[in-house]
């Protein structure tokens, strides 16, 4: 709206100064004139959004960010796969590439699901992508947990370092089962927005409910 604004004042302006120069008109007639010009901008917004196209911004916003936001979370994703497999956590690797496939499902679903209603794709974006974040965050938590591992293995074998080794093997196994609850958010999430107009109001404020509800209590146990 901020190009169309400028726009319609620099034709204002080029239109009166024209007017002005070809005329040359007494003041009152100026003054008359110039204020028809300011109306004619001050109706440039009022009908951008009249018209709806401020909706078409924030649709075109949203799906920038979220082609954004998708592009990096995989690129984040791939490493740390690679150092999954580098550390030989096998069901670390097996959930990236779950993870990989979910984040692609809900790309394509979530790309044609905007229509900037309340409550409504891009809601479900907000929240989908915090379960995503924690479920990469957890991800990126067993790669450090997999070099403490390999750490306490080169060491010397004692009472101590295997109290350590259980700790952070169950630390790892937490990792891996807080993950599996937030696949299967996401699994819900994806196909309840693929059919958002099917779905009535109380049943989507629920499952937002629950997207946020397991980050936050996913973020609390990875701390």
């Amino acid at each position: 709206m901020k190009a169309v604004s400028g726009f319609a004042v620099a034709l204002s302006a080029a239109l009166f100064a024209a007017y002005y120069w070809w005329f040359r008109p007494d003041w009152l007639v100026a003054l008359v004139y110039g204020v028809l010009c300011l109306l004619a901008i001050v109706t440039v917004p009022l009908c951008y959004r009249a018209f709806g196209f401020i909706d078409l911004d924030v649709l075109r916003g949203l799906r920038a960010m979220e082609q954004k936001d998708h592009q990096e979370m995989l690129g984040r994703l791939s490493q740390l796969q690679q150092s999954l497999e580098d550390l030989d956590i096998n069901e670390g690797e097996k959930q990236a590439k779950t993870l990989n496939n979910l984040l692609n499902d809900f790309h394509e679903v979530i790309a044609n699901r905007f229509d900037g209603k309340n409550l409504s794709a891009s809601t479900y974006l907000n929240a989908a992508r915090r379960v995503q974040n924690q479920a990469l965050q957890n991800l990126s938590d067993m790669v450090g947990v997999g070099h403490s591992i390999s750490s306490l293995k080169r060491q010397s074998s004692n009472e101590d370092s295997q109290r350590q080794l259980a700790e952070q093997g169950h630390r790892l196994n937490g990792l891996i089962n807080s993950n599996q609850q937030l696949f299967q958010a996401l699994t819900d999430t994806s196909i309840e927005v693929a059919n958002i107009e099917e779905i009535g109001k109380f049943e989507r404020t629920e499952t937002l409910a629950r997207l946020n509800d397991l980050a936050d209590i996913a973020r609390q146990q990875s701390n």
